[in-house]
């Protein structure tokens, strides 16, 4: 007896995804992961040393995928012959919720962390000259409990205004932020330069 006339693949566990994810952040100096268990200790969910949780967030975390493009044509032909890549933009983009003084130092590229002549955390903002880089993640638990990392090799801040108002009514504070991931040219496969995707093992 013939199958269904329409294919599908549905596994609610596996490709039906829906939900809030996880966003950490490592410096430069920590090794690019070689499995999620390299970023998060996978009994405890606790970060691996040199990862940082960026915490709760709000609107989600969006993972941008593009490119530009260029055709080939002549004259003589009323259509294009062939077409090929010029540029490839990768971009992740949040607004962090939890409003310390650690996550606006890095949504606004701020100074270090200091005190103040009484005590008081102090952090600077001002006209910095170069971004800074840092390894990205992005985490997503299944419903069965295994995850999928999107981990990204090299991004920095991109332009993005942000507001904070203080108001009696309205929504929470936020800081939006967005980064852009830039090509790691000391990866050789060209196709793998600016982030890589593991599935917990049992997924396809």
């Amino acid at each position: 007896m013939p199958g269904p006339f329409l294919r599908t693949n549905v596994d609610l566990n596996s490709n039906f995804i829906r939900g809030a994810a996880r966003i950490m952040w490592a410096g430069m100096t920590i090794a690019f992961p070689t499995d999620i268990g390299t970023i998060i200790n996978l009994s405890t969910f606790d970060a691996q040393t040199g990862w940082n949780d960026l915490g709760a967030t709000k609107t989600g975390i969006t993972i941008t995928h593009n490119n530009t493009e260029e055709t080939f044509d002549v004259d003589q032909i009323f259509g294009d012959l062939d077409t090929r890549p010029t540029g490839w933009e990768v971009m992740v983009a949040t607004a962090l919720s939890e409003m310390t003084l650690a996550q606006l130092q890095l949504a606004w590229e701020g100074s270090a962390s200091g005190t103040g002549s009484a005590g008081s955390a102090m952090l600077g903002v001002g006209q910095p000259l170069f971004y800074t880089k840092r390894r990205l993640a992005v985490l997503f638990q299944r419903q069965d409990g295994r995850i999928r990392a999107f981990v990204f090799r090299i991004v920095v801040r991109t332009p993005q205004e942000s507001s904070i108002v203080f108001n009696k009514t309205g929504e929470q504070q936020t800081v939006a932020v967005r980064f852009r991931a830039l090509a790691d040219t000391s990866v050789a496969d060209i196709y793998s330069r600016y982030f890589v995707i593991f599935d917990q093992a049992g997924f396809n």
